[in-house]
């Protein structure tokens, strides 16, 4: 934990929009500024005079959080792992069966690449499996059978804390996690996206019970860029006249209703061949 004490704070800003006024507080670690925006004064006010008095008194601070070393937030003392299946517990009655199944697979990339060290005495698809099935399953966890058991505590007690966000490094190297195969492989776009989308979700969560105070994840351009996707139909993957002549002709002469199923395809099909 790298920490400085070169700090400087600054007069609080006021910003007063058309719905309600917002009172940022200012300040700069070791030449990177930070900001935190409040509702009230009374909130800035409280939290500058935080940070004054830790400058007062000499404390240093860290640079990857902007903060105190005194300040240990809910992100400092929570494991990602524990925050993980917290997250899952209290959005799953929300959830739907593919939705549930996409944040377990995303949730198991991240807990691995937020590992202090890889789990080389256990057998990778184990662990993955420990994860996605057992970990990430409200239904399921407290049934878990004892081998699956004994990976989950080892992955609690080597899970690195919810702060390792902070650390932009760190985050970069969890994204590139999240987008590679298992194969080493990039993943396709669409899964990329559905991906960073999730985590999204999670990150605004943990915003929301005071666990991150900011959304680490790139904005704007900067989280769109690598999950572009294409709507452009590759024609080799397309039935040529042959192959639909032969299907229909396999459909018409199905016992049940296959007159009606050969019209009805015969019809999708002539549709598709036009341009828009």
């Amino acid at each position: 934990m790298e920490t400085t004490y070169d700090v400087k704070v600054y007069k609080i800003l006021t910003y007063k929009g058309t719905r309600k006024t917002t009172y940022t507080v200012r300040w700069v670690v070791a030449g990177k500024p930070w900001h935190e925006p409040f509702g009230t004064v009374a909130l800035a006010e409280g939290f500058r005079s935080e940070l004054i008095r830790a400058t007062g008194k000499g404390e240093a601070f860290v640079i990857a959080t902007g903060l105190p070393v005194s300040h240990r937030s809910k992100a400092a003392s929570m494991s990602w792992y524990t925050f993980a299946v917290e997250y899952v517990d209290a959005r799953w009655p929300e959830l739907g069966g593919n939705s549930r199944k996409n944040t377990a697979k995303t949730l198991t990339a991240v807990t691995i690449a937020l590992l202090r060290a890889q789990p080389t005495q256990f057998d990778p698809v184990a662990v993955r499996t420990a994860l996605r099935e057992w970990a990430f399953n409200a239904t399921r966890r407290a049934d878990a059978p004892r081998d699956v058991v004994t990976i989950l505590r080892w992955v609690e007690r080597n899970s690195l804390p919810v702060s390792a966000w902070e650390e932009a490094e760190r985050a970069d190297g969890v994204l590139r996690a999240v987008d590679t195969r298992l194969d080493g492989k990039q993943a396709a776009a669409w899964s990329r996206k559905r991906r960073r989308r999730i985590l999204n979700v999670v990150m605004k969560h943990a915003i929301r019970r005071h666990v991150l105070r900011t959304n680490p994840l790139p904005k704007g351009k900067e989280s769109t860029a690598v999950a572009k996707t294409s709507n452009a139909v590759d024609k080799r993957s397309l039935v040529n006249a042959e192959q639909a002549a032969a299907l229909l002709d396999w459909i018409g002469r199905r016992p049940r209703g296959g007159q009606r199923l050969h019209a009805f395809f015969a019809t999708l099909y002539s549709c598709g061949r036009r341009k828009p």
